[in-house]
This record gives C-alpha cells, sequence and structure tokens, in this order.
C-alpha cells in the first residue's frame, strides 16, 4: 500500500536530514582535527567550522516550521486553508525567521567568547612558559657563579678561596635549592684544609687559611643556627674538617653529629640538643675546651685518640651510660661530673695533664646498674691526679700500670681494684675508703706518706694487699676494721632513717613515701664510714629528698618536714645548715 507523503512533511523530513547530517560531519571534522593538533585543543564548537554549524541550525528550524504547519494548519503542500488564519502562518514564519537569526548569532557570539578565553588561555600558558624559562635562566645563572665560585675556591691563592667562599655563601642564601650543593662545597674545602700539612707553619699561605677557616666556620654556623635562614640542608657530617672554634647551641637537631677526626682551633662546645643520637669524636683534635652536655637518649661517647689542649668537661642531668676514651689526650682536665653511672668509662693508655674527676664533685656518685658490673679502667694511663672521691657504690677499678696521683678517699668498692704496677709516687689517698673485694698493689710504688685514716679493708681485700710485693704493705696491714655489716655498724650510729619518717607520716603524700623509701635504702646499702660525720653524706640525703619530692609532685610543706625530720633524727652534718 501506498502512503504518499504531502510536501510539507517532506519537507520536515529531508531538513531534519540534513540537518543531522551536517552535524555528524561538523562532528567527524571536529574529532580528526583533535586527533591531528592536540588532546587539549578547546571545546567542541570552537573546533567546529562555523558555516556547516550554522547551516544545521538553519535547517533544523525549517524542519519545525514545517512540521508546525502541518500539524497546526493542515497545511499539507505549503498552502494554507481558506478558513485558516492568515496571520497565524505569518506570525509562526516570522517567529521561526526571528529564532533562526537569533540562533545564528547566539552561536556566533558563543564562539567569539570561547575564541577569547581561548587567547586567554594561551596567554596563559605562554606567561607560565615566560616564567619557566625565566627560572630556568636564572637556575643556569646560578649555576654558572656556582661554576666561578667553586674554580676561585680551588685556587692556590688565599685571597681567591676567601673571594670564592664568600660568592658560595651568598649563592645559598639566593639558592634555596641549592644550599645543600653550597654547604657540601665548603665542607669539602675544609676537609682539603685539613690535609693541608703547611696549616702550622708560619708561612702567608697559613695565615690566608686561617682565615678562610674563620670566615667559613663562623658563617656556615651562623645560617645553621639562625631561623631565618635559608639554609634549610641535612648538615651534620663535619668528619675531617678543619674548623674554627665552634658553638653548636641552637644549631640542630642532626640525626647525627659526626666531628671524627676533625681539628677545631678554639673551643669545642656541644649542647644536648644538637644531636638525636651520641657525637662521634674518636680522632678529634681540639685546640681549646671541649664542653659536652650529654643528653637522655644517647649511647656511650666515642673520643677514643681523640686530643684535646684544654679541658674536657662531660656533664647533663640524665645517668651517664659510659664514654671510651681509649688514647685519649688532654692538656688539662678531664671531668664527668655525673651523680649516676650506668656504663664503663674506659680510658686506658690515656694521657691526661691535670686532673682525672670521676663523679659529682659535691655529691660523689654511684656506679650501679642492675646486676652489671661496671669499670672505670685507667690501664697504662697517665694523668696528674685522678679523683673518685665518695663514689658509692665504687666500679671495678683497673690503674695497672697508671702514673699519677690516685685519690679514693670516701669511697666503696664493692668490686676488685687492681693497681698493680701503679706509679702513684706523687700522691695515694685512701682515707675513710672501703674495700669489700681484693685491693691489687702487686709492684705498686707509692709514697712514703699515705692517707689511710678511717680505711677499711674486708678480709677478702687484705688478703690481696698481704699477697701483694710492694713497699709500705706493713703500714697498710696495720691495725684496722674489717670491713663487714657488723664492723661499719660498730664504728657508726644507726641509719634510722625509716624511724625519722614516721615522726612525719601524717604529713607525706603515698607516692612521696614510696620513693623516699626507694632511695634512702639504696643509701643505707652503701652506707659509707663515719656517714654521721660527712657533710658530703648530710647533703647526698638532703638531695634525694628533693629529687624524690620532685619526682612525684610532692608539695613544698611534706618536703621540708621531712628534710627536718631526717636532719635532727640521724644528727646529719649538712654543709651550710645548723646541726640541731
Amino acid at each position: 500500500m501506498n502512503f504518499p507523503l504531502p510536501v510539507t512533511a517532506w519537507t520536515a523530513i529531508i531538513s531534519s536530514g540534513l540537518a543531522t547530517v551536517v552535524l555528524i560531519a561538523v562532528a567527524v571534522a571536529v574529532v580528526r582535527r583533535r586527533r591531528r593538533d592536540s588532546p587539549n585543543y578547546g571545546p567542541w564548537l570552537l573546533r567546529a567550522p562555523l558555516i556547516p554549524l550554522v547551516l544545521a541550525v538553519v535547517l533544523g528550524l525549517i524542519a519545525m516550521y514545517a512540521l508546525v504547519l502541518l500539524v497546526a494548519f493542515d497545511a499539507q503542500d505549503f498552502k494554507l486553508p481558506g478558513a485558516a488564519n492568515v496571520t497565524s502562518p505569518v506570525i509562526v514564519a516570522a517567529t521561526l525567521i526571528a529564532g533562526t537569526l537569533t540562533a545564528a548569532f547566539a552561536v556566533l557570539r558563543l564562539r567569539a567568547h570561547l575564541l577569547a578565553e581561548a587567547r586567554g588561555r594561551l596567554d596563559e600558558i605562554g606567561d607560565i612558559r615566560a616564567d619557566e624559562k625565566h627560572r630556568s635562566d636564572q637556575e643556569l645563572s646560578l649555576a654558572e657563579r656556582f661554576s666561578k665560585a667553586v674554580e676561585l675556591i680551588a685556587s692556590e691563592q688565599a685571597i681567591s678561596r676567601i673571594a670564592g667562599a664568600h660568592l658560595i655563601l651568598a649563592l645559598g642564601d639566593e639558592w634555596p635549592r641549592g644550599a645543600q650543593r653550597c654547604l657540601d662545597v665548603l665542607i669539602s674545602h675544609l676537609r682539603g684544609l685539613r690535609q693541608n700539612d703547611s696549616f702550622d707553619n708560619d708561612a702567608v699561605d697559613s695565615r690566608g687559611m686561617r682565615e678562610e677557616v674563620y670566615l667559613i666556620t663562623r658563617e656556615v654556623f651562623r645560617r645553621l643556627r639562625s631561623s631565618d635562614s635559608k639554609w634549610d640542608v641535612n648538615a651534620g657530617d663535619f668528619s675531617g674538617t678543619l674548623l674554627a672554634g665552634v658553638d653548636l647551641t641552637g644549631v640542630g637537631p642532626f640525626n647525627e653529629l659526626d666531628l671524627r677526626g676533625a681539628r677545631v682551633l678554639d673551643d669545642l662546645v656541644i649542647p644536648r640538643l644538637v644531636s638525636k643520637r651520641a657525637p662521634l669524636m674518636s680522632e678529634l683534635a681540639c685546640g681549646g675546651d671541649l664542653d659536652l652536655d650529654f643528653a637522655a637518649g644517647w649511647d656511650a661517647l666515642d673520643i677514643t685518640d681523640a686530643s684535646v689542649k684544654g679541658e674536657i668537661r662531660i656533664s647533663g642531668l640524665v645517668p651517664f651510660v659510659g664514654v671510651d676514651g681509649t688514647g685519649l689526650r688532654g692538656g688539662q682536665g678531664f671531668r664527668l661530673d655525673f651523680q649516676e653511672f650506668r656504663g664503663n668509662v674506659i680510658l686506658d693508655a690515656s694521657q691526661i695533664q691535670g686532673e682525672v674527676s670521676i663523679g659529682s664533685a659535691e655529691f660523689g656518685a654511684g656506679f650501679a646498674h642492675g646486676s652489671a658490673t661496671l669499670s672505670v679502667s685507667l690501664v697504662d694511663a697517665t694523668f696528674g691526679a685522678v679523683a673518685l672521691r665518695r663514689l658509692a657504690p665504687g666500679p671495678r677499678l683497673a690503674l695497672s700500670r697508671a702514673v699519677g696521683s690516685v685519690d679514693l678517699s670516701n669511697s666503696v668498692f664493692r668490686f676488685e681494684v687492681d693497681a698493680s704496677g701503679l706509679d702513684a709516687t706523687s700522691g695515694f689517698n685512701l682515707q675513710g675508703a672501703r674495700f669489700d673485694e681484693a685491693l691489687i698493689l702487686d709492684e705498686a710504688l707509692l709514697p712514703s706518706s699515705i692517707d689511710i685514716d678511717g680505711l677499711v679493708l674486708s678480709a677478702t681485700a687484705r688478703s690481696a694487699v698481704q699477697s701483694s710485693e710492694f713497699d709500705l704493705r706493713e703500714m697498710l696491714l696495720g691495725p684496722m676494721p674489717v670491713a663487714g655489716f657488723q664492723a661499719k655498724h660498730e664504728l657508726d650510729p644507726s641509719f634510722v632513717w625509716k624511724e625519722a619518717l614516721q615522726s612525719v607520716d601524717y604529713v607525706v603524700e603515698p607516692g612521696f613515701r614510696l620513693e623516699l623509701e626507694r632511695r634512702l635504702s639504696l643509701l643505707e646499702d652503701e652506707l659509707p664510714v663515719d656517714w654521721s660525720k660527712k657533710a658530703s653524706f648530710g647533703a647526698r640525703v638532703m638531695s634525694e629528698v628533693s629529687r624524690a619530692a620532685a619526682k612525684t609532685e610532692a608539695t613544698a610543706s611534706s618536703e621540708h618536714a621531712v628534710h627536718t625530720a631526717l636532719r635532727t633524727s640521724l644528727q646529719l652534718t649538712v654543709q651550710g645548715a645548723a646541726t640541731p
């Protein structure tokens, strides 16, 4: 059956079909251009050909007009029936024409807007590329300046090296990404100067070298210390360098501070916050004093074969975990100012011209860490004097073949003391000392006058002394008390601290009381000989009370009450306080 369609219907079908074909052609053209040019070419309307796009819009509007005539007026041949209102199709036609023009104008305006946006993005991309090119040119310029500065610092002329150092320091300030590179070059240069044998000579180059060392050291550490500095670098490795005086206060913290083989012309100050681990200082050479503040969490110090012309001072508020100073050379004293030791002190074959002081000068010290036996070893060492005063308990002590004055006064040694071959002709003080284990003095050289007032020897210690071959042996084996619980309490009044605490039990917090009992029990286990007459022991008791109060956050009134009760009941002699 044939169903002939009216002209109006054919017009609508043909117009819509042509519009669809044109849109498909436009889409194909857009896809091809996108593949050919770039995946980020822009919006599809901007990439579409303009004339075909407008033609598709017009054909679509004609199709819509034909459908309106067919449906609304039944105008099958684009002819209106006689009864139709003539103005209606005219208005419709005018409306469609206006719509066509409006759509074409909108397409043109939208395309113009998209073109403007595309130009803006192109300008923005151009600006970004210009900035990148500027930065690239700037980096290239900085790299060229860096290369010239390196050439200067590698010169044989001191004035050129100083100029090169100034340039590298300035570059590090301007060039955040290259600060680490600048520091590496300066540190490498200082390592080269450390290996220069002419530094100690009086030549002109040596004087210029000293100026550049002071310049680089001062400026590098000033930048590492300053919070406003742009030198965000991973420093810490100064091994094998030549440095001026170094104060590391405010620097770091580094993961590790390495000064092995370094030479410091003046003083070296190392605070506890400078490094997360103990500094490495083996074979360090220091022309001044060495001050080190030991920090919690550090391992034992390694200062083997180090050389310090000034005094070595190692202190801190935490238990000291030990030091290995084998072969250490010191021009003045060596001080380990700690009240508690939890590691060994090894100073074998060391040469210290001043005094070796181990323990707190005010309160003495104790060597106790669980069941471990801790040692202080000065085998084959040479020193002006070694002071191990008021140690309770003292360590296993090795003084074999050592040379120098020895002071062991008022210390309690629970372990062996080996002083065989000791040359202590310059002084030997055993006043108030107590030896529970062997005291070996075989072939020791002692002075004609030895202070043995209050010396206490156990049977084991007396036997070891009797078996040793040395002069003045009979003087040490003369009448003196034998160490032990009974002998100790025959000499001293009872240390009745528990009764003293009972008198103030009503004002002492439970936590404070428990901490006090723990600390005073440790003191009782290592009670010095004639403790009631020693101001240092009384001060230590008062110190333990204050430490217990601080740890448990006890009130000031309860702390004062305990101080008064102990001082009164035990009749303690405390320096600076009247004895009741």
